[in-house]
């Protein structure tokens, strides 16, 4: 009987207490408001309807979210030192990359490049050792040039289109007492050229030049390739590597004194032996 007591007396204090708790006692709503329990200090808030009591499982994610907000907060009132921070960062890691492109690129604009004078070569062998050659180059690589050595001279005035014009440059020619030339045909084309000689030696070539100028005259100094000539290819703008396979070709198919160096300055005629 005692116990049953006791069990009636402790859930009716439960009760009460429950009670007091939620504001449901009358006589204590004064207190309750005094003391800001849940009920009144909920209905002091701003738009009470919108709050959510959450239990504290979810309190450390809330408080990660907080942190975030502050975080995004601190990004937006300093940008310039986060834009400041990003671009070091970043150039710090693609630093080494640029270096890296800038080198290959540097190698590949500052590769090498050879020149060989391979020759010289009879008339008669220069076509077959020109496709030889040929066959060496790789596509889109290197530049292969004749050269015929054993030139000769030719010292001429201004083409013409027709004989007239021929015969007064003859007049002038007799006025100023020359009285060696010839009249060509031109070679490809309509019209003719009056030749005042053809020369092995260039100096003999050069003091008629200077002959026909003090009499007046204009004539033009023409290179022109020897029906004996013998020719030089120069192989220019090849890398090195192809360089030393040409050389290593040209001295197993003919033989050591057939390939050089191209000499300076650039556009230098061939030197032969």
């Amino acid at each position: 009987m005692l116990r049953a007591l006791i069990l009636v007396v402790v859930l009716v204090a439960n009760a009460v207490f429950a009670a007091y708790q939620f504001g449901w006692i009358g006589p204590w709503h004064g207190l309750l408001q005094a003391t800001g329990r849940e009920p009144e200090r909920l209905q002091r808030q701003l738009a009470p309807n919108t709050l959510k009591v959450v239990s504290g499982s979810v309190s450390a994610p809330d408080a990660k979210a907080e942190r975030d907000a502050a975080g995004e907060s601190a990004a937006t009132a300093t940008p310039g030192a986060d834009v400041a921070s990003t671009a070091v960062a970043g150039g710090l890691a693609t630093a080494p990359s640029l270096v890296t492109r800038s080198a290959q690129a540097s190698a590949g604009t500052g590769a090498v490049l050879a020149c060989l004078d391979i020759g010289p070569f009879p008339a008669q062998e220069a076509a077959h050792a020109k496709g030889l050659l040929l066959a060496l180059l790789p596509a889109g690589q290197g530049d292969m040039q004749s050269m015929p050595i054993d030139k000769r001279w030719w010292i001429h005035l201004d083409p013409v289109p027709n004989r007239a014009a021929a015969d007064r440059q003859l007049a002038q020619l007799r006025a100023a007492g020359v009285t060696e030339y010839f009249l060509l045909n031109n070679e490809g084309a309509p019209g003719v050229t009056v030749s005042l000689g053809l020369f092995n030696d260039r100096e003999r070539a050069a003091r008629l030049m200077d002959v026909a100028q003090r009499k007046g005259l204009t004539p033009q100094l023409t290179e022109r390739p020897n029906s004996k000539s013998r020719i030089v290819y120069r192989i220019a703008g090849v890398s090195t590597a192809v360089a030393g396979q040409m050389r290593n070709f040209a001295r197993q198919q003919w033989s050591s004194q057939t390939v050089r160096d191209c000499p300076s300055p650039a556009g230098s005629p061939p030197v032969t032996h």
